[in-house]
């Protein structure tokens, strides 16, 4: 980005620079008097804002994925209780017999 600046902006030093070595005396077009330094200076501007302004970021959202919980009854005869597995150390719920 700096880089491109750099380059636009010795560009137009350079080009305003070897346009003064043939001043015409007389009419020079557009602004009298100005100097040739008004052109260079609105595109330039006009690119520097370009260059500079922050475009907008979309950041879209996760997908939220919701598993349903399905109450089920026990058979006849059997509850469900919470215990522990001893081979992965990790809670279960489990059908027991009454």
């Amino acid at each position: 980005m700096k880089k491109i600046l750099l380059t636009l902006a010795l560009f137009t030093s350079f080009a305003t620079n070897a346009h003064e070595g043939f001043r015409h005396y007389g009419y020079r077009g557009g602004c009298f008097g100005c100097g040739g330094w008004v052109a260079p200076a609105l595109i330039g501007g006009v690119i520097g804002y370009e260059l500079t302004r922050t475009q907008p970021v979309y950041i879209e959202p996760q997908p939220v994925y919701v598993q349903p919980s399905v109450v089920q009854q026990p058979p006849v005869g059997y509850h469900w209780q919470e215990m522990i597995d001893p081979a992965t150390n990790l809670k279960k719920i489990v059908l027991v017999p009454n």
